[in-house]
């Protein structure tokens, strides 16, 4: 975070105290909580509305200065990053079921990989891989181009993302672990995971860096 190197941990134990580990959280979304929920107990968001994901979890909440890590890996092709946020996520995903037997890295729609020259949920998948040793699956492909989620209401997420998936070839998988940099009201996981249960799997996780403690709202404010 300050740039100064360090040779065992990915975050030096000056910058450490101040990362927004998400430590109080929805044990089905991952959603920050204020306050522990009773064991068994679902956010207000998952018993409202079920997410198709079994599980979802991330090391951090989305405030500084994780927020600015993501944005300067997404934005600005530091890459640097992506290993650095990949030993916490690997930490996350130690404590996923183990039965977990793939990685399926967000796809972006293919003019947008293009123009970025990468995919940074990509990126955040290779030091998983290594440290996991599992399939990074590249068959699940973005086929609609679609508006940046950032500034969208929860209802116009809900309809950019609309038929935005589809796997091509066999899965392969029955137990995969989506994998992005941000969950924010969780939409992007949500059409995914459908995807994914339609072509086979039996069960979905969500792995993701950060996880943002304001989702936008639905109506029109």
């Amino acid at each position: 975070m300050c740039g100064l190197p360090h040779p065992d941990e990915p975050v030096c134990h000056l910058c450490r105290p101040f990362l927004p580990f998400n430590k109080i959280f929805c044990e089905r979304c991952g959603a920050p909580l204020d306050a522990r929920q009773p064991e068994g107990v679902r956010c207000a968001s998952c018993q409202a509305n079920p997410p198709p994901f079994t599980i979802a979890r991330a090391p951090f909440r989305y405030s500084f200065p994780v927020d600015s890590a993501i944005k300067a890996l997404k934005f600005d092709g530091k890459l640097y990053y992506a290993p650095a946020l990949g030993r916490y996520l690997s930490r996350e995903l130690m404590r996923m079921p183990p039965y977990v037997d793939a990685l399926v890295p967000v796809p972006l729609h293919r003019g947008r990989h293009a123009r970025r020259g990468f995919n940074q949920a990509i990126e955040l998948c290779r030091p998983l891989r290594r440290a996991s040793g599992l399939r990074m699956l590249t068959g699940v492909k973005r086929v609609r181009p679609t508006r940046p989620q950032s500034g969208l209401t929860a209802t116009e997420r809900r309809k950019n993302l609309r038929g935005a998936f589809a796997v091509r070839g066999p899965l392969r998988s029955r137990y995969p672990v989506i994998v992005d940099d941000v969950m924010t009201t969780g939409e992007t996981c949500r059409q995914l995971a459908l995807t994914l249960l339609e072509h086979g799997a039996e069960e979905v996780a969500v792995l993701s860096v950060a996880r943002s403690t304001s989702p936008p709202q639905a109506a029109a404010m």
